[in-house]
């Protein structure tokens, strides 16, 4: 909870039009809380609440980029770093985005799951050891798939990607300072 509130926090300081969404999460969080105490949970399940809140953010947050009239976050996020993109890697990075989202789906479904019926230790193990090399799994698939797909679209290196993240980043916040 503690984690989760720094976040906000933090989230909140950076950008305070984010302020609108730190109550409905709290209250998220609380009700979550609350209905695991009362469904006779004990304190061994709280280290799912993070993971699964995490995961269930990050569903609904690429997810709604999915929505018609929206522009895939990932597609975004390209855009920012290479300019404009062609028609097929468009689509490509929609799909992406897709696959995000059933990954994310996927994280929280096993993740009860294996709260549900199997030992502890088992789902203990899935939400602390096997996360991140699940999301390392899966950048490296998307990667070699781009890779074969794409073999004639030109590739940055990530020292590149970091300075042009980076570069919008920093601009993003002096028209924040300015506005």
């Amino acid at each position: 909870v503690a984690q989760l509130l720094l976040l906000g926090t933090i989230a909140v300081i950076r950008d305070p039009a984010r302020i609108k969404w730190l109550g409905p999460l709290v209250a998220i969080l609380a009700l979550a809380v609350v209905g695991a105490e009362r469904s006779g949970m004990s304190l061994t399940a709280m280290p799912g609440l993070p993971h699964a809140l995490a995961y269930s953010a990050l569903l609904f947050g690429f997810g709604y980029t999915l929505l018609p009239g929206h522009e895939a976050i990932l597609t975004r996020v390209v855009n920012a770093v290479r300019g404009p993109l062609p028609p097929e890697l468009v689509v490509h990075t929609r799909r992406v985005t897709f696959a995000w989202c059933c990954f994310f789906a996927a994280q929280i479904l096993v993740s009860v799951v294996l709260y549900l019926f199997v030992p502890l230790e088992i789902w203990s193990f899935f939400i602390n050891v096997l996360n991140f090399p699940l999301v390392v799994l899966m950048f490296v698939a998307e990667g070699l798939y781009r890779f074969f797909r794409f073999r004639d679209f030109p590739r940055d290196s990530l020292s590149d990607i970091i300075r042009a993240v980076a570069k919008t980043t920093e601009k993003g916040a002096r028209q924040a300072d300015i506005g």
